[in-house]
């Protein structure tokens, strides 16, 4: 049998998994000096949630959807996404912060497969934060990582 292709791992459905931008209450995480939206916030993400988690980035004056984590009962189960050339790593699948199925030395680490993030403003709101580490500077009051 032959290994799947990137192209052939299909994009989850449900609650979530569509948005093409993010809504007002994304959160917000920060890499590299880019403030990267994350929709629904992890915080928010409970036993009673099925459907995406989506990580957007802007792209001039609109968004691109990053990836996609698709939750099944507020357990992450798998990442998607388009930019993700690697068949193996969009095979790998989740369940109860385990890798069960894909090489656990290769697919993401299942404690980062949900993305934390910040409150929607923190971004702005922290001093020079677009231009530094973000871990290591200091944080208002709401804007730590959840």
């Amino acid at each position: 049998m032959l290994p799947a292709r990137a192209a052939d791992i299909e994009k989850p459905v449900g609650k979530n998994c569509g948005l093409a931008s993010p809504p007002a209450a994304a959160g917000e995480e920060m890499t590299h000096g880019v403030t990267l939206r994350v929709y629904p916030r992890a915080k928010d993400i409970d036993t009673r949630y099925s459907g995406c988690q989506a990580l957007f980035a802007p792209e001039g004056e609109k968004w691109i959807v990053l990836s996609l984590t698709e939750v099944v009962n507020g357990d992450a189960v798998r990442v998607w996404s388009t930019y993700e050339t690697d068949a193996e790593a969009l095979a790998c699948r989740f369940k109860k912060g385990k890798v069960v199925h894909g090489n656990p030395d290769t697919c993401p680490a299942p404690e980062f497969i949900l993305v934390k993030s910040m409150a929607p403003g923190c971004a702005r709101i922290l001093p020079g934060a677009a231009t530094q580490h973000t871990l290591a500077a200091p944080r208002p009051p709401g804007c730590e990582y959840d």
